[in-house]
Parts: structure tokens; C-alpha cells; sequence
């Protein structure tokens, strides 16, 4: 304990002494960042949309969107761009530590040229391997390194369900990170060789290793212990401040100003403290990463790089006279500035509880069970979708297909084989040969009886009771598919209660010239550009880790829904339903119908306090 103790004495000397050229690298960076960088990658990619001819990016044209090369040469050239911002960002970092541990006062702009130059290295072709490392391994191994960029690996929730859904796959998927994880740590210390002693990335790689031999597992201990001291000093701070502004706001009689002022207070604190942890999550982390570099070099008695020789004449942007003004009058300008972020929070707070803004999501979000009620029933069968009306659903999703002698069954699966053990295709097998087959053991022996319905069947049932969201999968091999599809639901009086969907936006062009009253559907994983020009659709359909606010402002501000698929964690529905969507696409209806309400009833207090016991940011 005394060491690790003066492990962090020795920690603050290292951050101390350049913590201000530091902290305003940090802010200007960071935020630069946001405000120019990302338009500008967004920027790129659309440029590379345009060199295809395309305007929006989704399942059925990303396609067409890789075949050309020139789009090959603009990715290539964000990636390297992605590579550079990210890896610039390290190297000062690195390098303004380094000049305090060499006793070095370092000027702004010195360090923005320093850490330039190595960063530029990367682009040499014996450093082209650090590209992978700097935006793929780190990223997925060692998620807090860069917490900064909000850059954590995840694969999309549908993906994750059906991995862990298979032991052999899980086994793998955990077992294969587990190995990046154990053989990228290896590498901890490769950045610093990288950027003090300017060798190649093969280099810096070999001597990280060098100096990690024989003490591996005492160095993740060690950054482990740090990481979780950082993560509790960051809640330490949100969880001890807002009971202090509580604590002094219960002094208020009036329970409208009491609220409105700790809620005001709160956001605020919760505001400061996360831009300081999106800005300074990375130094802090990389102080303790460096701590250990010169600590185990000191040991194996191996030459630490000397001070930098060029400083003495360097600009230092901290000493002009503007810059002085603005550090004479540094208190005044905090606590103007913490006025105004505290008057804007009161005043929007206030409103919010005189019910003049709402901070509640609507309960108007429709909740659609997947394939049925599918988390306790088989799988767009009968009794998934009796369940479904009984747990409360809004509306329910189905899939159909069309059998060789053209009847429409319900099914999602182009093969039998999964849900029925028959190994044939639907295009190929006729009605009479599929219509008795189990579709319930392989869920769970008592649904044994159970077998595929017609989409006849499930409107039948379905009307009057609950709406239906009718998934087109065709597979080529359909005659007159739309047209069939269509002839049911007419004869089953359910035009004013269904979505027709596809990911084929063709099946809903023709959806449309057939019936254009009936509501239609465009699913796609991928979600990105203008969709403006997609008249046949009347809402999309959204995988969930695709969403942003702005394709929701932009489709509804095309009169155009939004509705968002598969999600099944209270976190995700959480996160989603802040988006304004109008229909969440779940295998567990009761849970979203239950977090919608409490969602809707519930004021930013309640949020407040929720993500403090959660500890959720």
C-alpha cells in the first residue's frame, strides 16, 4: 500500500508541473474535435457516397457503395486520419509528461509540434501496423484508454443475443478477445518507445515486451487498481456533490424552488464533471501507463530518454499579454461562466416542472413484440402471437414468405431446418408439406403441436385486437408476392391496422402503386445520408446501435417514423427511447411497456438519482 501510495505522489509531481499547458491542450483538442473533426469525417464519408451515385447508406446499397475504388481510397484516407487524430492526441500526452518527469516546463505550441512530428510517423510503411493497434486492438481491450473518444467496440445487440445464444460461439468470441487482450497488453508501452526513442512500431513493440517480462501480471494489476481509482473518483465527486447541493437546498421552504435548484445544481455538477472526464480521462490514464514505463526501465537499468533540447527558445503562448489578462481575470470569468450554465439549467428546470417542458418521453412509443411474443413463446407461431396481445404489445412483428405453390406463411427462416428440423427450403416445398411440421420442440417440448401459420391465420386472429408489422422476405423466387400479401390483408379487413416492411425497397415501391394507404416499412441495419428521396416508405426501421438524433430529426421531419430494432436491455431501451422514436421493436414487450411508463412519469430528478444508483453515465 505505502508504494502504490507513492506511486500516486509520484504521479502528481510528473502531472503538476506542465498541468496547464496539459489541461489546455486537452479542452482545445477535445473539443476541436467535436466541433470541426466530426463534421468533417462525416463530411468525407458523403463525399465518398457521392463518388457511387448514392445518396443514403443502407443494407441493400452498401453493396454498390464498396464496389467502386475510389470509395476504397476515401475510407482508406479516414482511417489514416482517424489513426492521426487519435495518436496525436497520445503523443503530446506522452510528451508533456516526459518534459515533466525531465524537471521541463513545455510551451503549448512545442508540444503540439512534438507530438505532431511522431504522430506523422505512423504513416511510414514499417509503421503502418500501428494503424490496426491504434483503432482496433486499443479500442477493444483496453476500452478506458479512450473513453475521450467514446470509440468503445460494440456489435450490434441482435449480433450479441445470437452469439451468446451458442455456447460454442460465445466460448469463441470470449475466448478470442480474451487472447487480443492478453497478447495487446504486451504491447502497453509500445506508444511511449514510439514517440521518445523514435523507433519503428516492430521496435517499440519487441522493447514494450522487453521491459513487461516477469511482471506482467503485477503491471495490469497495478493499471487495473488505477483505472478503478479514477472511475471511483469520478462518481466519488457526482455522488458527494449532489448530496452537498441537496443537502444545502432542503434550506428552501418552497418545494418548486427546492426541486428546481438541486435539479439545477446537479445537472450542472453532472455536466462539469463528465466534459472533465471526456477531456482528461486519457492523460490520466496515460499518466499511470508512464509511471510504469519509467519505473520499469529504472529497474532494468535502462536508459530513459534524456530532455528535450529545444524548448529554451520555443513560443510560449502562456506568456503573452493576452493571455495574462485572461489568467488575471480567471476567477471572474469561472464564475461568470458558472452563472450562466446554472441560470440556463434553473430556468429549463423550472419550466420542466411548471409543465412547460417535458422532460418525460412520451407514452405514445408503440412497443412491437418480435416475431411475436418470441422471448416466451416459439417464433412467429400462433401462441407467440396470443402472447403477445396478452402481455399488452402494441403491435407485433412478423415475417413471411411465399411456398412454391403460393400460399403466405409466416416464417422467418428461408430453411425449415432451424425452427422445424426439416432441412428444405419455403420457395421449394409446397403448403401441404410444411403445414403439419413442429415449429415448438425446438423452442420447448410442450409447444410440440405447434405449427407454421398463414399469414390469413395471424390476421384473423390479429384484428380488432393488435396491430401487425408484416416483414417481406422475398427470396426471388415469388410470383406476384406484394400483390398476395396485400389480397389477405384487404380480406381480412386489416388495412388500417398493419406496416407492410421490407428491407427490399422495391417489395414497397410496389406495396405502394397496389395500395397506397396501406402504411410501409424500410428496415435497414445501416443508416446513414439523406433517405429523403425513399416516397414509398413511410417510416424506417432502425437497428438500434445505428440511431442518432439527427436521421430521427430528419425522418420526422419528413413526416416519416422511426421505429428501432431488436432491443432487449432495459440500458438500450433507456437509451433509444431518449431519441423520440414512435415504436420500439423488442423480444420482451412487458419489460418496454414497464420502462415506457416509468419513462414517461418520471422528471430529470429521477433520472438524476437513478443514474447515481446505478452508477450508469
Amino acid at each position: 500500500m505505502r508504494k502504490f501510495f507513492q506511486f500516486i505522489r509520484f504521479g502528481w509531481k510528473l502531472l503538476k508541473m506542465n498541468i496547464g499547458t496539459l489541461l489546455v491542450f486537452e479542452l482545445l483538442y477535445k473539443f476541436s474535435m467535436l466541433a470541426v473533426f466530426k463534421p468533417l469525417l462525416m463530411g468525407m464519408v458523403r463525399v465518398t457516397l457521392k463518388l457511387r451515385g448514392l445518396s443514403y447508406l443502407s443494407d441493400e446499397t452498401i453493396g454498390t457503395y464498396l464496389q467502386g475504388p475510389l470509395v476504397w481510397i476515401g475510407l482508406f484516407v479516414i482511417l489514416l486520419c482517424l489513426t492521426f487524430v487519435v495518436l496525436f492526441d497520445i503523443c503530446c500526452i506522452i510528451t508533456c509528461l516526459h518534459a515533466s518527469y525531465r524537471g521541463q516546463k513545455i510551451p503549448l505550441l512545442a508540444l503540439m509540434r512534438k507530438g505532431a512530428l511522431a504522430a506523422f510517423r505512423v504513416f511510414h510503411r514499417k509503421n503502418w501496423l500501428m494503424i490496426l493497434y491504434i483503432l482496433i486492438i486499443i479500442p477493444v481491450t483496453h476500452v478506458l484508454l479512450f473513453s475521450g473518444y467514446g470509440t468503445s467496440f460494440e456489435l450490434p445487440e441482435f449480433v450479441m443475443e445470437y452469439i451468446f445464444g451458442h455456447r460454442l460461439l460465445m466460448i469463441a468470441y470470449v475466448g478470442f478477445w480474451i487472447y487480443m487482450a492478453y497478447r495487446s497488453f504486451r504491447w502497453i508501452y509500445s506508444v511511449h518507445y514510439f514517440c521518445l526513442e523514435k523507433t519503428t512500431f516492430k521496435d517499440a513493440r519487441a522493447k514494450s515486451w522487453g521491459i513487461l517480462k516477469g511482471h506482467f501480471w503485477r503491471d495490469i494489476l497495478i493499471l487495473v487498481i488505477w483505472n478503478l481509482v479514477l472511475i471511483g473518483l469520478y462518481y466519488g465527486v457526482i455522488m458527494l456533490g449532489s448530496y452537498l447541493i441537496s443537502a444545502v437546498n432542503r434550506t428552501f421552504v418552497a418545494a418548486d424552488l427546492f426541486s428546481s435548484i438541486t435539479l439545477s445544481g446537479i445537472s450542472t455538477l453532472m455536466g462539469l464533471v463528465g466534459a472533465w472526464n471526456f477531456c482528461f480521462c486519457l492523460p490520466l490514464v496515460y499518466l499511470g501507463i508512464s509511471l510504469l514505463y519509467y519505473y520499469n526501465k529504472a529497474v532494468l537499468h535502462e536508459p530513459i530518454p534524456g530532455a528535450f533540447k529545444d524548448l529554451d527558445g520555443a513560443y510560449r503562448l502562456l506568456e503573452t499579454s493576452w493571455a495574462k489578462k485572461l489568467y488575471q481575470y480567471r476567477k471572474r470569468l469561472i464564475t461568470l461562466a458558472v452563472v450562466v450554465v446554472l441560470g440556463v439549467n434553473f430556468a429549463y428546470s423550472l419550466a420542466e416542472r411548471k409543465g412547460v417542458l417535458g422532460a418525460a418521453i412520451s407514452e405514445d412509443v408503440m412497443v412491437t413484440a418480435h416475431r411475436g411474443y418470441s422471448q416466451a413463446y416459439p417464433e412467429n407461431t400462433i401462441p407467440a402471437c396470443i402472447g403477445a396481445v396478452e402481455i399488452g404489445a402494441d403491435c407485433m412483428e412478423i415475417d413471411v414468405q411465399q411456398t412454391r405453390d403460393g400460399e403466405i406463411i409466416v416464417m422467418h427462416d428461408s430453411n425449415l431446418k432451424r425452427t422445424t428440423g426439416v432441412d428444405a427450403n419455403v420457395w421449394e416445398t409446397n403448403y401441404e408439406d410444411l403445414r403439419y411440421l413442429d415449429a415448438g420442440s425446438w423452442f420447448d417440448v410442450k409447444f410440440k403441436e405447434t405449427t407454421i401459420p398463414t399469414l390469413d391465420e395471424v390476421l384473423e386472429y390479429a384484428r380488432g385486437k393488435i396491430w401487425v408489422n408484416i416483414e417481406l422476405k422475398p427470396t426471388g423466387f415469388e410470383t406476384d408476392f406484394e400483390q398476395a400479401v396485400l389480397d389477405i390483408i384487404e380480406e381480412n379487413n386489416c388495412e388500417k391496422m398493419v406496416y407492410v416492411s421490407s428491407m427490399k425497397y422495391e417489395c414497397l415501391e410496389k406495396v405502394k402503386e397496389i395500395n397506397p394507404k396501406i402504411k410501409t416499412v424500410y428496415i435497414t441495419s445501416v443508416s446513414f445520408g439523406d433517405y429523403t428521396e425513399l416516397e414509398a416508405a413511410d417510416a424506417y426501421s432502425v437497428e438500434a446501435l445505428m440511431l442518432t438524433k439527427k436521421f430521427v430529426n430528419r425522418a420526422h421531419g419528413d413526416g416519416k417514423e422511426i421505429h428501432v430494432w431488436t432491443v432487449n436491455t432495459e440500458d438500450s431501451m433507456a437509451e433509444v427511447l431518449k431519441y423520440d422514436i414512435d415504436a420500439i421493436i423488442t423480444d420482451k414487450p412487458g419489460l418496454a411497456k414497464e420502462l415506457i411508463y416509468d419513462m414517461s412519469h418520471s422528471t430529470w430528478w429521477d433520472e438524476y438519482i437513478d443514474k447515481l444508483l446505478k452508477l450508469n453515465q
